[in-house]
């Protein structure tokens, strides 16, 4: 084995060249770009998780809001609504499955008597929706009424799909 400084470096050198190279060809022959890599990537995240739950949401492309549509009696079926406006150029997307899921912890004393609302349960235009959630307060007070509504919005450019978490106070008689 020869010791001249030159020989020595570059067996390692040339091993090194090849393994650079080698991984080229691995990340040229993928036939994936960067933006190509980067959707996919996109595709295989979850779903956005849902974001704290408050009675209006005001968004730059969209307001969502849950409030009391009345007076509320102890034992008594009552209604809150939820409601979806689009902004600017978006609009709500008519072939993605609007839901609205209650709280799975409801708050003492409050019951629903449909757990589960979707878009057929709803009235939903290009720019507006609404969903009417039903619910049964067992005592007098104030109580809270909440879930999660998932929903999307698209523009002539992308679509985004959103779980929103909403509440509304209640006063019951």
């Amino acid at each position: 084995m020869s010791t001249h400084p030159s020989t020595r470096t570059r067996k390692p050198l040339s091993a090194a060249l090849c393994l650079i190279a080698f991984s080229g060809l691995a990340v040229l022959g993928s036939g994936c770009n960067q933006s190509e890599a980067a959707t996919s990537r996109a595709a295989e995240a979850p779903a956005p998780a849902p974001q704290g739950g408050k009675s209006k949401v005001e968004d730059a492309v969209y307001t969502l809001e849950m409030k009391p549509t009345g007076t509320y009696k102890a034992g008594q079926e009552g209604l809150v609504e939820v409601s979806l406006l689009s902004k600017g150029d978006y609009h709500i997307n008519d072939k993605y499955p609007i839901k609205f899921k209650v709280a799975e912890a409801a708050a003492e004393g409050v019951s629903y008597p449909k757990p589960l609302l979707k878009r057929e349960d709803g009235t939903f235009e290009e720019n507006k929706g609404v969903l009417k959630v039903p619910f049964v307060a067992s005592k007098k007070g104030k109580t809270k009424v909440a879930g999660v509504l998932s929903f999307s919005i698209c523009s002539a450019a992308n679509c985004l799909m959103q779980k929103q978490e909403l509440e509304a106070v209640i006063d019951v008689q």
